[in-house]
């Protein structure tokens, strides 16, 4: 049975638990990411994309349930002593009310605890995820210039971030 991770009520709007998902959330996480990630720059993935990644042994998935829907999703894959976060979402309905910074938080002490020594991710440098990602201690590693297209063909940079953990 999966675990369950410190609840919390953000607003009176209902507890958020954070556990681990599987291939059974496959659904509940496409309308996550369908709905949280705009076509505009391409960086949603799909249903046979995230399944492919979520059938990897390397892969880890953990979703963040409130009033039992899943409102948010992170998932990882480890090599060695290194984990590369590829994808973290909320729903629209639940952003800014914490979930991300839970998942997140969860996400880093489940690679602590596997003793990992670096996270790894890389996004759009325009994303306001940035100061979620540098409050847990990530910083900018590494630039790829004009990698996505936004709507009206304009270009954006995408930044690599590292954080290390201390185990």
């Amino acid at each position: 049975m999966a675990s369950r991770h410190r609840p919390r009520d953000d607003n009176g709007l209902g507890l958020v638990e954070i556990c681990p998902g599987d291939l059974s959330n496959l659904n509940a996480v496409m309308l996550v990411m369908e709905a949280a990630f705009p076509k505009t720059y391409g960086e949603g993935w799909n249903n046979h994309q995230c399944r492919s990644m979520l059938s990897m042994p390397s892969a880890k998935l953990l979703i963040a349930t409130r009033n039992d829907s899943i409102c948010g999703f992170v998932i990882s894959r480890q090599a060695a002593d290194e984990e590369e976060l590829l994808m973290i979402a909320v729903a629209p309905q639940s952003q800014g009310q914490g979930v991300g910074y839970l998942l997140l938080e969860h996400m880093l002490q489940a690679a602590r605890t596997n003793r990992v020594a670096s996270v790894f991710l890389e996004m759009r440098a325009d994303n306001p995820a940035e100061k979620l990602y540098t409050k847990f201690g990530f910083h900018r590693i590494g630039l790829r210039k004009a990698y996505y297209t936004g709507p009206n063909m304009e270009k954006f940079d995408a930044v690599t971030y590292k954080a290390t953990l201390t185990i």
